[in-house]
């Protein structure tokens, strides 16, 4: 039997995080992995993905440029091509990884299936190992239900579909989370058509409703067919096509003729084949394995980290439990994760960015909630790249006005949210967000919106900056009254906001046609742009050739003014002037002068990463990870 001081099962991106720290620390380590090597990310999630989500998008820019007064087309998507990129890339990679675990002096990498003789005995293949330290690591795969298993080359996943080197004529989605959407989308702009089949009655049910609501739209304008409150309930296989039978909430059974199947449902871990029944390790229904809040098993020296333990199966989490729980097993640390400012993305075309709670999560938690909404067609960054479809919405505790949830739709969503998981992890109020100077015109502007939505005052009489490291005692801002209705206009450039509580919901899906066969899905919704005059435009054609570009002004006309016209001229551009040459004076009323904060990020007061520990917080000031020096 070899004795190590650690055994990790699984090569991904939680396990490989506490193997290299051991290693690094001059323990003896045991690497178990199955073929490939590397994780899910990098071999058929994020990072694959992400790569043929890029080319689509670039393929329906081309597609859309007619929008934009530029001529151009579209001869041929060479989609073999675009893969072999991609897996020249992946393997790069993944070679890169290999090579330098298996450089490591005192890291033994295992290439077999791992499977537990007893608490601390794992037999790998032909070997047993004993270790004080066992590290589960193991991940998740797809999830494929009884009613759905079908053994054809047409039936794909995620793992699979990724390979294929010619669009599928004709696409099902079976699964309406973000793998279902992100995959859907994807095809849907190279080409092929496409229905998604969810039986939930909204796309990614996870999220805040409204941002389901803006996606669905937006994919119904690039002519991709939602069956929402369907589910599929059998396959068949004949000649060239799937038959896919689905079933709506009233029973009511209908068919659908595939090219190609993509089955979405979920993911579930890979616990099943590890025995640790053998070493009385506790998972749950779903073959999750249970932790506590430091990542610890029911079993005295056995962490069960990543996906596996199905607390948030993101990348960035997985690495900060790698971490976590390299601390408290090496370092005899007692590290506990701060989940609540994880955030995590979908890139889809309106893109979301996510971090705390919904706000329907927050009330039913009990929590009294208030909510600022704005929609991005109202920004003008937005408006100058045409890409006006989105909202920012905030959910905070009304009492202390600290920050709960946001939730972003729109460009860069996914980078926009890290402002607010940022305030988040040090317990900050929407009012940092709110009176924090950006670049100019960027789609941040929009901010401040919800925020003077929330506060009932157009800039906050008050800022909580004692968490991030401040101790000002008068306020940077002053005091300003905010209009019944919640409009509002921007005293440095004119932009006018109307701010709300909920996305309008009237006639959710009636806005166009599906350009599934060179038709119009370039539809112009009337949701916004009160003060221009044009509705939003979520894409001008389908991905076939032919369509026409159509759209509908905006429902709301405008107050006041004409298109491009601010309603209020006297808020307009022809005081920006003077304005510009007073902020630089003024040091309460605008936030500039002596509005910046001294000291770094937290000043090590709340520590240096997203982890809590009783009475021995990290004094690392500033970094964005646990350990300061590493990408959080």
């Amino acid at each position: 039997m070899d004795t190590f001081d650690a055994i990790v099962i699984g090569a991904g991106e939680a396990g490989s995080e506490v193997a290299n720290r051991a290693v690094q620390a001059g323990y003896r380590v045991a690497l178990i992995y199955r073929p490939p090597f590397g994780s899910t990310c990098l071999n058929a999630g994020c990072t694959p993905s992400k790569f043929l989500i890029h080319r689509a998008r670039v393929a329906h820019i081309v597609r859309s440029a007619t929008r934009y007064h530029v001529d151009a087309a579209i001869r041929q998507i060479r989609l073999a091509d675009i893969v072999r990129e991609m897996n020249t890339l992946l393997d790069a990679h993944r070679r890169a990884a290999f090579d330098a675990a298996r450089r490591a002096p005192s890291l033994a990498l295992i290439e077999a299936q791992a499977r537990f003789h007893s608490d601390h005995v794992v037999d790998a293949g032909d070997q047993r190992l004993y270790a004080p330290r066992v590290f589960i690591a193991t991940g998740l795969r797809a999830d494929i239900p009884d009613t759905l298993a079908l053994d054809s080359a047409r039936v794909h996943t995620s793992d699979s579909i990724m390979r294929l080197t010619s669009p599928p004529q004709r696409l099902v989605v079976i699964g309406g989370g973000y793998v279902a959407c992100e995959l859907g989308q994807t095809y849907r702009r190279f080409g092929s058509e496409v229905t998604i089949v969810q039986s939930g009655t909204r796309l990614l049910g996870g999220e805040e409703e409204d941002a389901s609501t803006v996606l669905e739209r937006a994919f119904e304008a690039e002519g991709i067919q939602l069956l929402l409150g369907h589910r599929a309930v059998r396959l068949d296989e004949h000649q060239d096509a799937i038959r896919v039978v689905v079933r709506n909430r009233s029973g009511a059974e209908r068919a659908l003729e595939a090219s190609h199947l993509l089955i979405a449902t979920g993911r579930r871990p890979n616990t099943d084949s590890l025995a640790l029944d053998a070493a009385g390790v506790a998972v749950n229904a779903k073959g999750f394995v249970r932790v506590n809040d430091r990542l610890e098993t029911n079993v005295q020296g056995i962490w069960a980290i990543g996906d596996v333990n199905g607390e948030q199966p993101f990348t960035r989490v997985c690495q900060e439990e790698g971490r976590v729980a390299y601390a408290n097993a090496f370092e005899g640390r007692r590290l506990t994760l701060d989940r609540r400012a994880f955030p995590h993305a979908v890139f889809c075309d309106p893109e979301i960015g996510s971090v705390g709670y919904t706000e329907a999560a927050a009330r039913a938690l009990g929590i009294d909630v208030s909510v600022g909404l704005v929609t991005v067609d109202q920004v003008v960054k937005a408006q100058l790249i045409g890409e006006t479809a989105g909202l920012i919405k905030y959910v905070i505790d009304r009492k202390s006005r600290q920050l709960i949830g946001c939730h972003v739709v729109g460009p860069n969503a996914a980078d926009l949210v890290y402002d607010a998981a940022l305030v988040m992890r040090h317990n900050g109020t929407l009012d940092e967000i709110g009176s924090t100077v950006g670049v100019f015109r960027p789609c941040k502007k929009a901010w401040r919106a919800p925020q003077e939505h929330t506060s009932g005052h157009s800039l906050p009489a008050r800022r909580a900056v004692r968490s991030l490291g401040s101790h000002r005692k008068r306020p940077l801002w002053r005091h300003t009254s905010m209009a019944e209705t919640k409009d509002f206009t921007c005293r440095a450039c004119g932009a006018q906001f109307d701010s709300r509580d909920k996305l309008d919901q009237h006639n959710k899906r009636e806005h166009g046609t599906q350009g599934t066969e060179g038709g119009s899905s370039g539809q112009q919704y009337g949701e916004g742009q009160q003060n221009r005059g044009t509705g939003q435009q979520f894409g001008d054609r389908g991905p076939n050739q032919g369509g026409s570009q159509t759209g509908s002004q905006g429902s709301r006309s405008t107050q006041g003014g004409q298109q491009g016209q601010p309603s209020r001229p006297g808020e307009g551009a022809g005081q920006q002037g003077q304005r510009g040459g007073q902020q630089g004076q003024r040091s309460g009323s605008e936030g500039y002068g002596e509005g910046t904060q001294r000291g770094g990020v937290g000043e090590g007061s709340r520590g240096g990463s997203s982890t809590n520990e009783p009475g021995d917080r990290d004094k690392r000031a500033g970094g964005s990870s646990t350990w300061g020096d590493e990408e959080g």
